[in-house]
């Protein structure tokens, strides 16, 4: 017989009863909370989820993100198939049931994009992706599959890439339509690609008459002859093109009956589903037509109309260009010989252009910095200045002695500033009587004096925007002082004779061979004057106190009238150097360059002689400042002699010495030779 469980027994098995039914109910407990839990987040999350039934395709279930998506209810999906929220299109239904196929035999499904449709029938982009359900056995039950909403991007893409299209589609007309500049070439081809490009088979272009509106066929494809024989003249007044020309904008017609030729000219059993018709314009006009016809049944786009536009618009342009091409070629034979004279001139033109440049770029040689030779310690400082100061307007004053080189560098400081494709003019103001001279700066009107039969621009006037170079500063009378006075404070004037004020905005650089300072102090220069003109100050070493400059200054002579003698000349023998180096210089550098000039006129050989140099220089005359003396004495007497067998006329006695009337001026004034004003 068994043993009786004991009281205390029985009593420790209804405990662990009790224990394990607690713990049961706890378990149970936390796995109906967990699964909540599961139910809320399938529920709330932020994409769509399906429960696809492997064996038939029905919906198991779907989260509140699914039904939004797909514009359901819940009770309405439920009794759906997954094949019925695929629409019928190249993306969604065949795909959809060749995706399901996949699945049911156990695959998984990542990321694939493919279309759904809304209850409306509005098709939407998502992205699916498929895990199956397998029971114990491991054959596949159901699906958990997660959908994406990509419509937004697709949509960004799909205009991504019509622009691209239609960007590549430009190009290509753009390519097409400048093959040729023959009209109808031009209209043919673009008529071909434009049907190409957009798949269609027929089109037709209207060109539109300057002179009278009349709107002639000029290119057609895929119409029947009668259609073309209909339109040959001109558009009827009720057609879809009368009304594209009249508002200048693309136009479709959906219904075929607005164009009835149209029907007509189709094929027995085809009709016209659609009609664009696309103004071509040029410079705001509309030069003529395009029209392209569907045959399907798919409408024609806003975004193709775009297209159609802008193909328009280039077309326009090609036609007006091929127009003018066409007017060209028709009038070539008759302008033939005026064609051949205005190439003769445009030829001459060229030559003298080239001249042109050539000459300026000979001035910039001759006046700019690079001719303005030396090493010496004070013209490094010159040329330290000019740089300095040519990029300003300031006031420059140049002194030197005669021959220094006193406008070379006015006209140094022109090139190198902003100023240099104005004018430089030159005064000099010795050169002039004291009547004339304020003429000669500022002009006259007519009527003003004796002789002045038309208006006259002066110096300043001419100078509008460039560089007055006032030459012999020093020479201009009282009088035209406060004139000029008045022009650098203000920039303004009168001519002689006139009322109307002048402005003029010139910088001014004046040069004197005097000590103006000294001419102030006694009283023969306006003081007031001399500060305005004193604003930069440049002073020109004479050539006797740079002679280590001669020997540079020498050679770049030689090398100038060497080449404009065509001689080849090599350079200076020892003993003609040290002549050169050995002489007082009183005319400068324009002596040493005429010196050199008769050197190379007169040279036989490569090599410069001292036979060859004037012969004031020769070996043969002692150079003392006793000769040096004399040779001024012979000068005085020389120009005294010439000044009476001219009665006193200076221009006559300039022309026979062969000098010019400043340079004779000049020697007066040296010399101390007074001639009465009347000569």
């Amino acid at each position: 017989m068994a043993n009786k469980p004991t009281c205390e027994e029985s009593e420790k098995e209804v405990r662990k009863s009790v224990k394990k039914n607690i713990e049961g109910d706890r378990v149970e407990k936390a796995l109906r909370e967990s699964g909540e839990r599961y139910r809320d987040l399938y529920e709330s999350a932020p994409n769509a989820y399906f429960s696809i039934r492997a064996i038939d395709g029905s919906i198991v279930s779907c989260n509140a993100k699914a039904l939004q998506l797909l514009g359901y209810d819940r009770e309405a999906i439920m009794r759906m198939k997954v094949f019925d929220l695929y629409p019928n299109t190249p993306h969604g239904l065949p795909r959809a049931k060749e995706f399901f196929k996949h699945f049911q035999a156990g695959g998984s499904i990542r990321d694939i994009e493919l279309q759904m449709k809304r209850k409306d029938g509005r098709p939407i982009w998502i992205s699916l992706s498929v895990e199956p359900v397998r029971d114990h056995d491991g054959k596949v039950i159901e699906s958990r599959s997660m959908v994406i909403d990509i419509s937004e991007r697709k949509r960004a893409e799909d205009v991504l890439e019509r622009r691209n299209r239609e960007l590549s589609s430009l190009n290509v007309i753009a390519t097409t339509i400048s093959r040729s500049l023959e009209l109808k070439k031009v209209l043919a081809d673009t008529l071909k690609t434009v049907l190409d490009m957009m798949g269609l088979k027929q089109g037709w272009i209207f060109l539109r008459e300057a002179q009278d509106d009349r709107l002639t066929l000029a290119s057609h494809m895929g119409l029947s002859p009668e259609f073309v024989q209909e339109e040959t003249d001109k558009i009827p007044g009720d057609c879809i093109g009368f009304h594209v020309i009249q508002r200048k904008e693309a136009l479709i017609a959906e219904d075929v009956l607005e164009c009835p030729k149209l029907l007509r000219s189709l094929p027995e059993g085809e009709t016209v589903a659609y009609h664009a018709s696309v103004p071509l314009i040029c410079r705001d006009n509309v030069v003529g037509v395009m029209n392209v016809a569907s045959e399907s049944v798919h409408p024609f786009s806003p975004e193709d109309l775009k297209l159609l536009t802008a193909i328009g618009n280039q077309v326009g342009v090609a036609i007006e260009n091929a127009r003018l091409f066409e007017d060209t070629r028709q009038k070539s034979s008759e302008l033939e010989e005026a064609y051949e004279r205005l190439k003769s001139l445009y030829e001459e033109l060229k030559t003298e252009k080239e001249k042109t440049k050539t000459l300026k770029k000979a001035l910039e040689d001759k006046f700019g910095l690079g001719n303005i030779v030396g090493k010496n310690h004070k013209m490094q400082a010159v040329y330290g200045l000019i740089e300095n100061i040519s990029q300003g307007d300031s006031t420059v004053l140049v002194q030197g002695e005669s021959g220094t080189g006193k406008e070379l560098i006015a006209r140094a400081i022109h090139w190198l500033s902003p100023r240099k494709e104005k004018p430089f003019v030159v005064a000099n103001c010795s050169a002039y009587a004291e009547s004339l001279l304020e003429s000669e700066l500022f002009g006259h009107e007519r009527g003003a004096f004796t002789g002045a039969i038309r208006r006259k621009k002066g110096r300043f006037e001419l100078a509008d925007g460039g560089t007055i170079f006032l030459d012999e500063i020093g020479e201009i009378p009282s009088a035209t002082q406060l004139l000029l006075l008045r022009v650098l404070q203000e920039k303004k004037f009168e001519r002689v004779g006139g009322e109307e004020t002048i402005k003029v905005d010139v910088r001014v650089i004046a040069a004197t061979n005097r000590d103006l300072g000294k001419e102030v102090m006694e009283g023969r220069f306006r003081e007031d004057l001399y500060y305005r003109l004193n604003v930069i100050p440049i002073m020109v070493p004479p050539l006797r106190e740079r002679k280590d400059d001669i020997p540079l200054l020498a050679k770049h002579f030689l090398k100038i009238y060497s080449a404009s003698n065509r001689k080849v000349i090599r350079g200076y023998l020892e003993e003609v150097m040290e002549i050169l180096l050995d002489h007082n210089w009183p005319g400068n550098v324009r002596e040493l360059q005429n010196v050199v000039e008769h050197a190379v006129i007169l040279a036989k050989g490569e090599m410069i002689r001292e036979s060859d140099l004037p012969y004031n220089l020769r070996g043969t005359v002692p150079r003392t400042e006793a000769d040096i003396t004399s040779l001024r004495a012979t000068e005085k007497n020389l120009i005294l002699k010439v000044l009476q067998e001219v009665r006193g006329n200076k221009y006559q006695a300039a022309k026979k010495l062969g000098i010019t009337r400043s340079t004779l001026y000049g020697k007066l004034r040296k010399h101390g030779i007074m001639v009465p004003s009347n000569h």
